[in-house]
């Protein structure tokens, strides 16, 4: 497997209800979204260890499509490795260079106009935890705030991901 070096981050709802990663990650392996992590060992075993699949020769096959899952009491959980390309965005060849970054919840007003589909908007502790994080990534990649983007800003992305209730400004990162 090449490794990922992101220059972008790319930000997500997860178009439903408050679930954990191995929950999302189940649904996505369905979709046909594993990738194989052979190594290194302790991190194979870590995720072992959460409930993702083991395979024969000593992997494990994560199939999350995206590295963080932000849930709605600002929990951060991790999908994938920051180094496995995902499969959250494969506008723009996104999947490969970036970093994938979901909120629990449906933000869009037309697709969730009463909240059946999960939260309606970002919590507050959700903007914090993302504050948080984007400028961990941020520092660590050198990823400028010119490459955080929502999935719909991305150049032949069909999709109103992450809905019209996601609010863009709250990141301006001073």
């Amino acid at each position: 497997m090449d490794r990922l070096y992101p220059r972008f981050i790319v930000l997500h709802h997860t178009a439903g209800s408050d679930m954990s990663a191995l929950e999302i990650n189940r649904i996505h392996a369905k979709r046909g979204f594993g990738v194989k992590i052979t190594s290194p060992d302790y991190l194979v075993k870590e995720y072992i260890e959460k409930g993702y699949t083991a395979t024969s020769d000593g992997g494990v096959i994560i199939s999350i499509g995206y590295h963080y899952l932000i849930r709605a009491d600002g929990k951060v959980e991790p999908g994938r490795p920051d180094f496995a390309p995902g499969a959250h965005c494969s506008a723009g060849d996104m999947n490969v260079r970036s970093i994938g970054i979901a909120l629990t919840g449906n933000f869009s007003s037309k697709d969730n106009p009463d909240g059946k589909k999960g939260h309606m908007k970002p919590t507050d502790a959700q903007i914090k935890a993302l504050k948080e994080l984007l400028i961990y990534l941020m520092d660590v990649y050198k990823i400028p705030k010119t490459g955080i983007l929502r999935h719909k800003d991305v150049v032949g992305a069909a999709t109103e991901c992450p809905g019209d209730r996601f609010d863009f400004n709250i990141f301006s990162l001073a």
